[in-house]
Formats: structure tokens, sequence, C-alpha cells
């Protein structure tokens, strides 16, 4: 099985063309969902619930990777500068839908050609 996650671009018709692999990130991602659900005070003093059409959005998912090259430094920055919404598919099949919205890369002094970077990445529907 393999550790890297498979990056799909979403082209013109809403087809994904495959772009390769990223590598895993190195700590663990927090995947969050978060309700629209709103609460209303009546008159009385009691509450109701109104549940929008829109139920929930999904909150963005940090990630962070350890010592990556510039060739993976360069992708990211591609995805962010061209907007391309994405398909990733990771190591146990889960699919995220969606873009990379920032990148922050540290250069490490002594190591050739190596970063660490912590992206976001933004869920979008399907």
């Amino acid at each position: 099985m393999s550790e890297d996650w498979a990056v799909a671009i979403l082209e013109s018709g809403n087809t994904y063309t495959e772009d390769g692999n990223i590598f895993r990130p190195n700590q663990d991602i927090e995947t969050k969902r978060i309700s629209n659900l709103q609460i209303i005070k009546l008159a009385d003093g009691s509450e109701a619930f109104l549940q929008p059409e829109t139920k929930y959005y999904k909150d963005v998912i940090s990630m962070f990777f350890a010592q990556t090259t510039s060739t993976f430094r360069t992708k990211i920055q591609n995805y962010i500068s061209n907007g391309e919404k994405i398909r990733i598919t990771t190591h146990t099949g889960e699919i995220f839908y969606g873009y990379f919205i920032d990148m922050n890369r540290v250069w490490l002094a002594g190591v050739e050609d190596s970063y660490d970077m912590s992206i976001t990445f933004r869920e979008a529907l399907s």
C-alpha cells in the first residue's frame, strides 16, 4: 500500500485528470463539520431550531509536511496560484475535494533543497 496520496485536477466537463501524487502529511490531520443550525428565541422565551437548506459546512484542514523538496513546494504553489480544484485520494481510500488555499514553508538550514511546509486545504462539495 502506498503512503502517498493521489491527486487529480478538475477539468472542463466536470472530469478529473490524474496529476500524480503528493506526500502523506507527517502530522495528524483533523476534519471538522460545522452545523448551520440556527437557534431563534421565541416570544415566550423558548427556543426554536431552524435548519437551513445547506445543513453544514466543512472546516479547513491543516496539513504539515516535513522535509519536502522544491518539486513538492512548486506543485502546491501551482495549485494555489492556478486556483485548481483538486481531488485527493488518501492511502486509505478516503476522498477530499477542494482547494489548497495557503502554504507556509520553512527552508531548513543545512539540509540541501529541503523544506518543512504547512498547508491549508479547504474542502468543497464534490
